[in-house]
């Protein structure tokens, strides 16, 4: 106060030199000061003559007066410029006296896919990950609460929604349900996101939600500032409930400040969330804060002072004390075994991993058979390949050895054969010589036979008109003829190749024209003949030639 009345004494020293316009300033603000000093003792004086009173009494007044207003106002604690102004946006909790300028629907996002798998998610980085979406389940839950909504008569202005999948699925149902524009569809970043729980995060929800709440129960106090899970080393936050009221807090100034008179739909992702504000709103422990937690797809309307305080208890009731008594034990597994305890996160993926090295193995043991199988069919191909080659040389050496001896025996045939033709060239060279020196015989025993038989008349005798024939030259020639037909048949065979059919075609053809035989008179269509019967043949065309021979011989 002192500092402040010697800077206005300095400025009236300053003011008192200037022009006259500034002098009805002065007057003005020492109006205002005598105005506040009978606002101070009760009366009120509106004085407008002040602005034309002389330079020294207004300089006198200013001063007294102002210096009377300026300590009353350092021991009163009063304003100078009237009444204190009503400050709107700031929300102190509880709201029991304070009138909130919108109305409330609490509801929290259907069951999204991990909670459906039974996974407690928390880590901000994730929330926004598909993985989180709302399941068909969740879908069901969001649409029975707008159905709830309707039917009460509720017709929300405002979504505000967290960026977490699932309630950013929820928060566009909602809006198609109610015809909601996406302007009035408004995505909160971080003042709703669930609480973090740190090195339990990813774990078994229903389980380790159940230790969780009995840890609050037991250590959070009525503030929340205690039962702060374990740490994480990926980075998720480890929270108390202390921790989530900052958040919320601020939630709700910015709602009080950006909105009056709407009607505001919140969409958390937890079910803490909303209870843990219901609680700040209702003036509620905060270590009690699950005992108005909400369910997947639940929504509570019109939440106030009044509508919290109705739902609350004095005691816990019968199933959230069995639910406590379970948490407890869990809790006292969870610190006793914190390296024991292992999140969905790790086990999905050490089972998928389970998996893949299962099917790697699966994979290389089918190669190592299919490399087995092949190798074996290589190897009997390979090895019947060479028995095939090994038959087929085997064929080979018998079609050489065949060969070989065919060769041997078309040579000794050869060989026979000509020995055999020789032999029956010189045998039908006797047997040719033999018949004609019979024949010669014959005939010159049959002239002399005929001479003697002539009578002296010169007529024959009819006791010698048949000449006589000498039956033993005729055997011995016909024994003679079969000997060498028979020699001649078995000393040539019938199956002889082609190349003896020809040596030997040729080499009766030399022994034709050696004994003057006409070739007409040689029959070489069967090369197989021994020749005998070529000289029967013979024979019988000389002896057909000269009946009288033929005649003799019969």
């Amino acid at each position: 106060s002192i500092i402040l009345l010697s800077s206005v004494n300095s400025s009236l020293c300053l003011l008192i030199h200037r022009k006259p316009y500034v002098h009805r300033r002065q007057t003005a603000f020492s109006h205002i000061l005598r105005r506040h000093a009978s606002e101070s003792d009760g009366t009120h004086e509106d004085n407008n003559e002040g602005l034309s009173e002389p330079l020294e009494d207004s300089r006198r007044s200013f001063v007294k007066n102002g210096f009377m207003t300026l300590t009353t106002a350092a021991f009163t604690g009063g304003s100078l410029f009237g009444s204190e102004a009503g400050a709107r946006g700031l929300v102190r909790f509880p709201c029991k006296d304070q009138t909130l300028l919108n109305t409330y629907h609490f509801m929290r996002a259907g069951s999204s896919l991990l909670e459906v798998e039974d996974v407690w998610s928390t880590n901000p980085l994730f929330l926004t990950n598909r993985e989180a979406a709302l399941s068909e389940k969740g879908e069901d839950e969001v649409r029975r609460a707008c159905n709830l909504l309707k039917n009460m008569g509720v017709t929300p202005t405002i979504v505000r929604y967290s960026l977490a999948a699932s309630s950013i699925d929820t928060a566009n149902i909602v809006g198609e349900e109610f015809n909601i524009g996406r302007d009035r569809l408004v995505p909160e970043f971080n003042y709703m996101d669930p609480r973090a729980i740190g090195g339990w995060d990813f774990s078994p929800k229903n389980a380790t939600e159940e230790a969780v709440w009995a840890m609050d129960f037991d250590e959070a106090g009525p503030s929340g500032r205690g039962g702060r899970p374990p740490p994480n080393e990926d980075g998720t936050p480890s929270e108390t409930l202390a921790d989530q009221v900052v958040r919320l807090t601020n939630l709700m100034s910015v709602l009080e400040t950006l909105y009056s008179g709407d009607e505001i739909i919140l969409v958390f992702p937890d079910g803490t969330g909303p209870a843990l504000l219901s609680c700040l709103i209702g003036g509620i422990q905060l270590n009690r804060v699950h005992e108005l937690n909400f369910q997947s797809g639940e929504i509570r309307q019109n939440v106030d002072y009044n509508s919290v305080n109705a739902i609350v208890t004095d005691l816990p009731s019968p199933y959230y004390s069995e639910i406590l008594q379970r948490g407890r034990q869990e809790l006292i597994q969870l610190r006793e075994n914190p390296d024991e305890e292992r999140n969905v996160k790790d086990l999905k993926f050490e089972e998928e991993q389970a998996v893949a090295e299962a099917q790697r193995k699966e994979r290389q043991e089918l190669e190592e058979r299919e490399a087995r199988q092949n190798e074996f069919e290589r190897r009997q191909k390979l090895e019947e390949e060479r028995r095939i080659k090994e038959e087929q040389r085997k064929e080979r050496q018998i079609q050489a050895q065949e060969k070989e001896i065919e060769r041997k025996r078309m040579r000794e045939n050869e060989d026979n054969s000509t020995s055999d033709i020789s032999g029956g060239a010189v045998g039908g060279g006797i047997l040719l010589l033999a018949v004609s020196s019979v024949l010669a015989n014959s005939k010159q025993s049959a002239v002399i036979d005929t001479d003697d038989s002539r009578d002296e008349n010169g007529t024959l005798s009819e006791t010698n008109s048949a000449p006589e024939t000498n039956s033993a030259d005729v055997d011995e020639v016909e024994v003679s003829l079969s000997d060498v037909a028979k020699a001649d048949t078995d000393s040539v065979e019938l199956d002889q190749p082609i190349t003896m059919e020809q040596n030997e075609t040729a080499k009766v053809s030399e022994l034709a024209s050696a004994t003057n035989f006409d070739d007409e008179q040689i029959n070489l269509e069967d090369s197989y003949d021994d020749w005998g019967d070529a000289w029967l043949g013979t024979i019988n065309e000389i002896m057909n030639d000269d009946p009288d021979i033929s005649s003799k011989l019969e």
